[in-house]
């Protein structure tokens, strides 16, 4: 029996782990664009400017993921999650916090919105 956290788990470690710090760069300098990056999910204020949650945004592993956050950005910011496009990495997601378990309050909630199906039980 699968349950929601390992499926989950199994979805994300499909995702690419890029710094911030890069994520950043690629934003306000893209040299692939014509200006094409932006945010996503409805902007926002931050402290930090990006997502500082573990240093860490993430690239989808599949255009499948990355074509359904493009279309559902209301259900992105509902499980706290910011998203990004830049020509040069496509979608690029992030969480604007720390200190807490993102499984239970992120990515559980983002891959049970998705509708992926690889649990099996509870």
């Amino acid at each position: 029996m699968t349950t929601f956290l390992e499926a989950t788990r199994r979805w994300v470690n499909e995702w690419n782990a890029i710094p911030t710090d890069a994520v950043n760069i690629l934003m306000n300098h893209d040299i692939d664009s014509n200006g094409d990056s932006y945010e996503i999910t409805e902007e926002r204020e931050t402290v930090y400017g990006y997502p500082v949650g573990w240093g860490t945004m993430w690239t989808f592993g599949e255009s499948l993921d990355s074509d359904w956050a493009m279309e559902n950005k209301e259900i992105l910011e509902k499980c706290g999650v910011v998203a990004y496009y830049t020509e040069s990495l496509g979608v690029v997601i992030g969480i604007d916090g720390g200190g807490y378990d993102f499984y239970d309050q992120h990515w559980i909630p983002l891959y049970k919105a998705r509708g992926l199906q690889w649990h099996s039980g509870e």
